[in-house]
């Protein structure tokens, strides 16, 4: 091949002209970076500020409503409605990087951190030991095979017991039905009883838990919004 022709049989085959007005073949299509700034940089500033501070004080005030057994599920149900608003959110301010996956660790520990931390709090100050009475036992399987023990129980002086069951260690034999056993209880019943076995020397480290894990989703949060408006030049 020579001066863009080919040799066939002894004869130069000529290429094809070019339609008129055609200059050669298409250039490609630029490739969508991803990172390109689809919303304006104002609404990239107001959103990234409510995420940072909407999302941890929705999920910790829903983690402490879900402390009580009797608003348990529709607390349960919209804080996954909110995570996954906030993981939405996130990803419309910050549609590339690595922002998503440490967001979605981060919004499922302020649901999870701040539930625990509160009952223990809430049994530190305010759980009275109290003589109760096991009036029944319930057995569920487990997925590793073994039984789980719900007891029904009442207190031993006839006064109301508020979440009056237990599902601790002080729950395991069914021959404990009609026995006495001492359990925390809320005095305001708010946080079913627990075992007085707990342990909270440790409190202080799950509250500072909770504080540092809110600090670094708004850090993540208010990030990702500047990382989207510095690549595009805002």
């Amino acid at each position: 091949m020579r001066d863009g022709t080919a040799v066939a049989g002894g004869k130069k085959k000529k290429k094809r002209p070019l339609k008129d007005g055609t200059y050669g073949p298409p250039s490609p299509r630029p490739r969508r970076d991803g990172r390109a700034l689809t919303l304006s940089p104002r609404t990239v500033r107001r959103t990234s500020a409510l995420l940072a501070l909407l999302t941890p004080l929705t999920l910790i005030g829903l983690a402490t409503l879900a402390s009580n057994p009797d608003y348990g599920p529709f607390a349960f149900i919209t804080a996954i409605l909110v995570i996954i608003a906030a993981v939405l959110g996130l990803m419309l301010i910050r549609p590339s990087g690595w922002f998503l996956w440490p967001g979605v660790l981060l919004v499922i520990l302020l649901l999870v951190l701040p539930m625990q931390v509160f009952t223990s709090e809430v049994m530190r100050y305010r759980g009275v030991p109290t003589e109760v009475v096991i009036t029944a036992m319930h057995s569920s399987k487990k997925k590793n095979g073994g039984l789980s023990w719900t007891c029904d129980i009442r207190r031993a002086d006839g006064l109301p017991l508020p979440h009056a069951k237990l599902s601790t260690s002080d729950c395991w034999d069914p021959d404990q039905v009609g026995t006495t056993t001492t359990v925390l209880v809320d005095r305001d019943g708010w946080v079913p009883p627990t075992s007085t076995d707990q342990d909270y020397t440790g409190l202080d480290y799950g509250v500072a838990a909770v504080g540092v894990t809110a600090a670094l989703w708004a850090l993540l949060s208010l990030g990702a919004g500047r990382r989207t408006l510095r690549l595009a030049g805002s």
